[in-house]
């Protein structure tokens, strides 16, 4: 049978504080405030029944034990947002500088308790210009999750051609500056789910935590048969109030999240299990509203996709998680080395200086300094210049300052840096958490000179960004090569901000005659640029973007970005 119920109205608004604690074992602390002032956890005196009691109060609140049981499968239909880079990819460091967000439509989520399987379907769009299609052109993204098997259902578009769908299996940790996933992340987007999360706790291979009290709210820990580990909170009639779990991520160490329960009401419209309509999940770190899912409906007990992961997948050995980057580098110069990550190294008398860090994956950034240690064998790495605060520019921050390198940025970027240096990760400890020594750093307000008798570099502020107001890029005279981050080579589809260049090198009257890029944008050239292929891209990017722009414009559709603004191009 088929049982649909739709809302007639948006979900409703949320009043959260969520001031989220670390997770420690799978334990929580206190229990996050959900209005101010925050309230501190007191021990109650009222005896607590156990935890199996709480998830069976839980059940009856829902709608009864029999009627959970009686559940074969769930789908959500709906829509979400998530925030751009877990919140770190604003146009400032600053906490208070506007997020920007990412819609997903087309949304479901089927929960498949039957089989014990999952998938998350969703289109995402970028709310804000993104200098490639996959930001804007609604690709397709279909995740599943089959007992201890992720895998995806691939079909491209992201930054390539559509392509027929293929199966592709997934690792079981899987970090960036863009998303966290695996096996673990996908069985806790299940557990998202208030039926699959008391369904869980139901079963008797789960090994549950006595019940304690913070606030008003009851508070188990909960350990899977499959050793996956979350804290799940009920309030006072019952019904499950948020979930809460944490997984390793690269820019932080370790992401603690929490999914709160809202809006509640009956799954079938008729009187049976209840169902919450809106989630939303935040990251402890400064409180971000990573993700939010607003439900349109659910389908109970309907006819779902076969989600069991194809035989050439389960059969394909699980893919390595946080796998070791292969580098390579190429001198670009005298004493300077472009890394085939991004960064590019600088050897001076006694020392090395290096231009971006981003490892993009645990122990990523660790061999990038130990590749670029060993262009000049016997110098230590003195200093990092990171060209702005966003995610996936700052990846290497934490190996940095764990290896005693002092980073060289603008000061709002520099706030943003302290408040990741120092959020802790006990349960994926990183080589910061293991060895936590002083941020050391150097604020640049516009320019910076780094030098000695062999060498000189100067370290410049962008003055002009619409993309990153902080950005700093460095110059090394003697050789002519200037050192960006998303400056130029964002990307080689779109530019939306493509005039920064010019502006800069006229103001400081800089002599450029190679630029070494972040990240790798020309299809056939993927190393340093010569003045005339930075302007080829600059210019031809500007010509696509406004080409795009007119497209999309002419079927009524509105980008951010649009129209395109340059006094050059």
């Amino acid at each position: 049978m088929k049982l649909k119920v739709r809302l007639g109205a948006a979900a409703q608004a949320f009043a959260l504080l969520g001031l989220v604690a670390a997770l420690g074992g799978g334990a929580v602390a206190a229990a996050p405030a959900r209005t101010a002032p925050a309230r501190t956890a007191a021990a109650s005196t009222t005896a607590l029944p156990n935890a199996r009691a709480v998830a069976e109060a839980a059940a009856r609140a829902m709608g009864g034990v029999e009627k959970l049981r009686a559940i074969r499968n769930i789908t959500l239909h709906g829509y979400g947002q998530y925030a751009y880079q877990f919140g770190g990819g604003r146009i400032t460091g600053l906490p208070r500088a506007p997020e920007k967000y990412i819609a997903s439509n087309d949304l479901s989520r089927v929960y498949d308790l039957e089989h014990g399987r999952f998938q998350a379907r969703e289109r995402r769009v970028m709310l804000f210009p993104f200098l490639a299609p996959g930001g804007h052109n609604y690709p397709l993204s279909d995740f599943r999750l089959d007992g201890d098997v992720a895998y995806d259902i691939s079909t491209g578009g992201e930054f390539g051609p559509r392509q027929p769908p293929q199966a592709v299996r997934r690792p079981r940790w899987s970090e960036s500056p863009l998303v966290i996933d695996g096996v673990h992340m996908r069985r806790m987007w299940m557990m998202n789910n208030p039926a699959v999360l008391v369904r869980a706790m139901l079963d008797p291979a789960s090994r549950l935590s006595e019940p304690r009290r913070a606030g008003d709210e009851t508070l188990v820990d909960v350990t899977l048969k499959e050793g996956d580990k979350f804290t799940a909170a009920f309030g006072p009639g019952g019904l499950p109030a948020w979930v809460r779990w944490a997984n390793p991520q690269a820019n932080l160490g370790q992401a603690n999240l929490t999914t709160y329960f809202d809006g509640w009401g009956h799954a079938d419209g008729q009187g049976g299990v209840l169902l919450p309509y809106a989630y939303q999940t935040r990251l402890d770190w400064r409180n971000i509203d990573f993700a939010k899912i607003y439900v349109d409906a659910y389908d109970l007990n309907s006819d779902i996709p076969d989600l069991a992961a194809p035989a050439q997948v389960r059969d394909a050995p699980e893919p390595v998680s946080f796998p070791a980057p292969s580098l390579t580098s190429t001198p670009i110069g005298k004493g300077v080395w472009r890394i085939s990550n991004g960064t590019t190294v600088v050897e001076f008398k006694d020392h090395l200086v290096i231009f971006e860090l981003a490892g993009n994956t645990r122990g990523g950034a660790k061999a990038v300094l130990d590749h670029a240690r060993s262009l000049a064998p016997g110098k230590p790495i003195r200093s990092l210049i990171i060209s702005h605060h966003h995610f996936d520019h700052t990846t290497g921050l934490r190996e940095a300052v764990a290896q005693g390198i002092t980073v060289i940025q603008r000061p709002n970027s520099l706030a943003q840096f302290r408040e990741v240096v120092a959020h802790p990760a006990p349960d994926f400890p990183d080589d910061l958490e293991r060895k936590r020594l002083p941020f050391k750093t150097i604020a640049v307000d516009e320019h910076l000179r780094l030098q000695d008798e062999t060498q000189t570099v100067d370290v410049y502020w962008g003055r002009s960004n619409a993309h990153m107001a902080d950005v700093l890029f460095a110059y090394v005279p003697s050789e002519k090569i200037l050192m960006e981050g998303d400056m130029v080579s964002s990307a080689y589809e779109w530019q939306h901000w493509a005039d920064t260049f010019r502006d800069v090198v006229a103001y400081y009257r800089l002599d450029v005659a190679k630029v070494s890029p972040a990240h790798t944008v020309l299809p056939d050239h993927p190393g340093a640029m010569t003045l005339q292929e930075v302007e080829d891209l600059l210019k031809g990017g500007i010509d696509r973007a406004r080409k795009h722009c007119a497209e999309e414009v002419g079927k009524g559709n509105y980008h951010p970005g649009c129209p395109i603004q340059s006094k050059y191009y």
